[in-house]
């Protein structure tokens, strides 16, 4: 059995903003084990960064609320530390790579000094060591060590990144947050940080949440893959299990609509109508005004999640007996 890091039970989260309520998150419940590699997977607004958001106990204060449920750390309660207890786990022991770090970098900083800040406040390096420690950092990641004191904006967009990920490794965090690490970067880039990013999670035995749309970076990187839509997780177990004997139609959905690159050639299914708008989700499944094989009990009823084997489980009403 692993060691288990990260457990999220029945966490309910909502946006207030301008008298309207978007209810993001509707009782999701995951597991995070050591060295384990995991995948959200969703349309956006389905919920994944809303997720990261909260373990991270990064929601914006003024408009994001946990309303319900509790994430634990090691068996503790993340919701009950404080502020100064929470910023000793961020970036030490919980990292996370934003999905532009054009935007996450600051740009009146050099690249070597953003990574130093981390250094010299969770592991009491001096201004040397953490400057030493940054170049062998980046040099990790595939940057040469002269770049140390280059600011963001002279570096492209897959550098960036590669940057991003050197400052979230500084502290060997065990658990490492990718919020979509691959935006905007052409596929020959994604290809070198997807490889990059396996090679480290090895390396560190850092256990990996990689938010994404796309589920060839799923099937690429992850043992484990959790399904979201409105806010829910619909389907989840191994990435072999789901992948090969898709049980929801969403799901199904998102598979098919991947071209094939081998057999028999095929127009490409897609799936009718727009993403669950959080401030108006449907009743029952909120997958049904989208499911072609729709029912009357799957409008009124909300499924739960049933496990179909160790590996696999599913919240849909055709799959319940």
């Amino acid at each position: 059995m692993k060691e288990e890091l990260i457990r999220i039970e029945n966490l309910w989260v909502e946006y207030h903003s301008g008298g309207a309520v978007a209810k993001a998150l509707n009782g999701i419940n995951l597991t995070i084990n050591k060295g384990e590699a995991l995948g959200l997977v969703g349309e956006s607004g389905a919920g994944k960064t809303t997720t990261a958001l909260s373990i991270m106990q990064l929601l914006p204060r003024e408009v994001g609320r946990i309303t319900q449920g509790d994430i634990f750390y090691h068996g503790e309660s993340m919701l009950k530390k404080k502020d100064k207890e929470m910023n000793t786990i961020r970036g030490n022991k919980i990292s996370m790579v934003f999905a532009n770090p054009l935007t996450s970098l600051n740009p009146v900083f050099t690249v070597g000094h953003q990574i130093a800040m981390g250094l010299r406040k969770h592991q009491k390096l001096s201004k040397k060591e953490a400057a030493q420690e940054a170049a062998k950092l980046l040099e990790t990641v595939g940057i040469a060590k002269y770049r140390l004191d280059d600011y963001p904006h002279q570096f492209s967009g897959g550098m960036r990144q590669r940057v991003g990920i050197a400052a979230a490794l500084a502290c060997s965090p065990e658990v490492l947050i990718a919020d979509e690490p691959t935006t905007a970067l052409d596929v020959t880039i994604q290809a070198q940080i997807l490889e990059l990013m396996k090679k480290l999670q090895h390396e560190y035995d850092t256990s990996l949440i990689m938010i994404t749309h796309n589920l060839g970076i799923i099937a690429e990187l992850c043992e484990k893959v959790a399904i979201m839509y409105g806010g829910e997780i619909v389907e989840y177990g191994s990435v072999q299990e789901v992948f090969e004997n898709p049980l929801h139609w969403y799901t199904y959905g998102l598979l098919h609509a991947i071209p094939q690159l081998e057999g028999e050639r095929k127009p490409l299914e897609s799936i009718p109508g727009l993403v669950a708008n959080a401030q108006t989700l449907p009743e029952g499944c909120k997958f049904h005004p989208r499911c072609a094989h729709c029912t009357e009990k799957c409008k009124t009823t909300i499924p739960t999640m049933i496990r179909i084997s160790d590996n696999h489980y599913v919240a849909c009403c055709g799959a319940e007996v």
